[in-house]
């Protein structure tokens, strides 16, 4: 961490706090979080459509369920043992989004002092990083396929070793 790096890390921070902070005002969360959720939907469905899991459905409009909010989702009608992981758990390819914006476009903008352009690359890193995660229901879905895929590895480290 350097002084150049500093305050762009202190700000993620920052806007990662907002984030967090709205979590439970539900309509408010579905709000700040909007680019990160298409972010998220559109990378199920972009995997999905690669490896024929045959999306059908796309929405990044929230839905209230019972106590929480459904903030978008993605439908799909071929999801199989074979490409139900790599689906579920495409949203993790946002942390290496995240970097890349953060190198070569959140850095250079402040070492430029173009701070208007900073503090809203910053917002879309935060975005990234706060809707990568999978959700619970990503994880029901890839569950399974993690667990093959998982088992199968496994199984070739051991052959081999």
């Amino acid at each position: 961490m350097t002084a150049k790096t500093l305050p762009s890390l202190l700000l993620i921070l920052t806007w990662l706090a907002v984030m967090r902070s709205t979590r439970s005002s539900g309509l408010w969360v579905a709000v700040i979080s909007l680019p990160g959720t298409f972010m998220h939907e559109a990378l199920h469905g972009l995997v999905g459509l690669v490896l024929f899991a045959k999306p059908r459905s796309f929405s990044i409009f929230p839905k209230r369920q019972g106590n929480t909010w459904m903030l978008g989702s993605v439908g799909f009608t071929n999801l199989n043992i074979w490409n139900a992981a790599p689906v579920a758990f495409a949203p993790l390819l946002m942390l290496g989004l995240g970097w890349l914006l953060y190198e070569h476009w959140m850095l250079p903008t402040f070492l430029m002092s173009n701070y208007l352009i900073w503090v809203a690359s910053g917002y879309v890193v935060a975005c990234s990083l706060f809707s990568c995660i999978p959700s619970t229901t990503d994880i029901k879905v890839g569950a399974v396929s993690g667990l093959m895929y998982g088992s199968v590895g496994f199984g070739l480290w051991h052959f081999v070793h």
